[in-house]
């Protein structure tokens, strides 16, 4: 966040109705669903998010790795998956960068990154023996990134700033095999994904009043190679290494207010996200 003193309603509207049509699936009767399956997991993920000013200059980094859960449920009909998945990662990763005046600081941020989202996927032959598959989907996301307050070399102190990021994305990929035998079998997994009305809430702690900004919307990138190992007929686990990328535009500038009365203005610089780590996963088959 930097500081200086002196057609989304289509767009959500589309999601959400992507959002109900991949939905609507999860729902229909057993009789017509060739089975389910429900999955629980663990996951580490290496974080690494950046910020930059307008002329490409780094203006801070987080880093760190964050333990995480998540809970998936899919059904399959002949030759569609319809799949959920709901996801938690919580830590504290280093940050270091500088002062509205250029001094460089160190400290801490707390990471409380929430996702939800839903995916049809179509497979050229079945679900469970076929080869080649398409999909798209739809997500959304909500980042909760508290920097701790600190002080510069010289022992002044520096304010912490508590920020809340929240976004929509919709997405399309493949998966193809790679490997299959009957004990497992390990897919190729490439998806592209385009953030959807990113925004930024600011909480200054008291200092100014909290600001709310749009950010601009980008494309980003996962590649995945989910390895799946069976336990019986119906139980299997699920080893992913994954990395994913995406980006967010500097957000225009707008007023900096205390108690009401504008004092400057505030805008949120372009950042870039990259993570990439492994997910655990054991699954049941009904």
């Amino acid at each position: 966040m930097q500081v200086m003193f002196s057609t989304t309603s289509l767009r959500h509207a589309a999601l959400l109705a992507l959002l109900l049509a991949l939905l609507f699936p999860l729902s229909v009767s057993a009789q017509s669903v060739n089975s389910s399956e429900v999955s629980i997991s663990g996951s580490l993920m290496h974080f690494d998010y950046q910020e930059f000013s307008d002329y490409g200059k780094q203006l801070d980094r987080e880093e760190g790795y964050l333990p995480g859960l998540a809970l998936g449920m899919s059904q399959s009909y002949e030759q569609w998956l319809f799949a959920g998945n709901l996801d938690l990662h919580r830590g504290d990763t280093a940050y270091t960068g500088y002062t509205n005046s250029g001094i460089p600081i160190n400290t801490t941020t707390r990471q409380n990154i929430a996702g939800l989202s839903l995916q049809a996927e179509y497979w050229l032959n079945s679900v469970q023996d076929g080869d080649f598959a398409v999909y798209f989907g739809a997500g959304y996301r909500q980042w909760e990134r508290d920097i701790l307050s600190t002080t510069t070399a010289s022992g002044s102190p520096v304010s912490g700033l508590f920020e809340t990021y929240t976004w929509w994305s919709g997405f399309a990929g493949i998966k193809t095999a790679l490997f299959d035998a009957g004990y497992g079998r390990c897919l190729l997994d490439i998806r592209i994904a385009q953030t959807i009305a990113p925004a930024i809430q600011v909480n200054f702690h008291g200092n100014y009043d909290n600001a709310k900004l749009a950010l601009a919307e980008r494309w980003g990138g996962r590649l995945a190679l989910p390895w799946r190992y069976a336990i019986d007929q119906s139980s299997s686990v699920l080893v992913e290494p994954y990395a994913e990328y995406h980006e967010f535009g500097r957000s225009a500038s707008a007023p900096l207010t205390s108690n009401g009365t504008v004092v400057g203005s505030v805008f949120e610089p372009a950042s870039q996200t990259l993570v990439y780590g492994v997910q655990v996963a054991i699954s049941q088959r009904f």
